[in-house]
């Protein structure tokens, strides 16, 4: 674990890992794409997930909810799916190059 690891920040992240999660996991349970014990593995990965507090984890979860997200608005037609993520994508980027431009990256002391 890092040095940051105490603050409340750090904790908060790991803490919205898990109940995003949950929201994900019951997003797929009530549509009937999982059962209840894959639901129950997904959230207990999710708690060993946030412990962990690996800054790829972070980023898997949230491709996933975003594919999640796009999917389901898609009502799961793949080329109405990819043309949404294209213009996600986009997005994505866009809201970085915002980020960096303020000044998100610089290192802060």
């Amino acid at each position: 674990m890092s040095k940051e690891g105490s603050s409340i920040g750090k904790r908060l992240s790991r803490f919205i890992i898990v109940i995003s999660t949950v929201g994900f996991g019951l997003g797929l349970w009530s549509k009937g794409l999982i059962n209840e014990k894959t639901l129950t593995i997904l959230l207990i990965l999710s708690v060993i997930a946030a412990a962990i507090d690996s800054t790829w984890v972070k980023l898997i979860f949230a491709i996933a909810g975003i594919g999640f997200l796009l999917l389901s608005l898609s009502n799961y037609d793949v080329s109405t799916f990819s043309e949404s993520a294209t213009y996600a994508l986009l997005l994505i980027v866009m809201l970085f190059g915002f980020y960096v431009m303020i000044g998100g990256m610089r290192k802060r002391k």
